[in-house]
């Protein structure tokens, strides 16, 4: 686990999801030194994989967060319903998008947050999901799906044509790369992929590598005015 930096913050919130009933999704807020408050921030929303087995903890999401806050992006890490102390029951995707939509308010609550420069990472499960919402919300500008289960893909699925990076491990066996590179061939606009040297599918032991490349696409569209 990367040990949190002196300069950056990280603290516990709580947020409600949205739709009816409402439930209380705990998160962790991860802000940038001090230096970037001025210029403002861009936004992140990291959604974790499989909530039966997985949560905010998860090792890559929590090296996501640390990396991209170290960087100048503010970033949330959050539970899904029915994970840790987040209330509601897990639904397998069909009533989750709804918890993204409470954790995209919430962030564009936080002061200094740009409405203009919004980003959802998700990693498996939480790809699926990200992709899911931000077909629904244009105000996220870029969706990073991180090994997608490519037997969950639905006809439409990341067919927006703002940016999309797409990442999977080089021994991924759930979303190989012979799966994923037939969907984003067929998908319009800006998109990428990124294959990890020696990764499965949940990047253990490759976190770093994962970090590395995800962070420096990111950051790069950050820089970049209007996109």
């Amino acid at each position: 686990m990367q040990e949190q930096l002196a300069d950056t913050s990280e603290q516990l919130v709580r947020f409600p999801s949205g739709g009816q009933p409402v439930y209380l999704l705990e998160g962790q807020l991860h802000l940038p030194p001090d230096q970037y408050a001025e210029a403002g921030y861009p936004g992140v929303i990291l959604c974790h994989p499989q909530p039966a087995s997985s949560s905010m903890d998860d090792p890559l999401v929590r090296r996501l967060a640390a990396d991209l806050a170290t960087a100048g992006l503010a970033t949330l890490r959050f539970n899904f319903r029915g994970v840790g102390h987040s209330q509601g029951q897990q639904s397998d995707g069909r009533l989750e998008p709804l918890d993204l939509a409470g954790a995209m308010e919430y962030l564009l609550r936080q002061p200094g947050v740009d409405p203009e420069k919004l980003a959802m990472i998700g990693h498996a499960f939480g790809g699926l999901m990200a992709l899911t919402y931000a077909e629904h919300d244009p105000r996220v500008r870029l969706v990073v799906a991180i090994s997608p289960p490519t037997f969950r893909i639905a006809p439409g699925l990341g067919a927006f044509e703002r940016p999309r990076l797409f990442v999977t491990g080089e021994y991924d066996e759930v979303s190989p790369r012979h799966k994923l590179e037939p969907w984003i061939a067929q998908l319009r606009g800006a998109r990428h992929l990124s294959v990890i040297s020696g990764a499965r599918h949940l990047m253990s032991g490759h976190e770093a590598l994962a970090s590395s490349a995800i962070v420096k696409y990111v950051t790069r569209w950050a820089a970049t005015p209007g996109v």
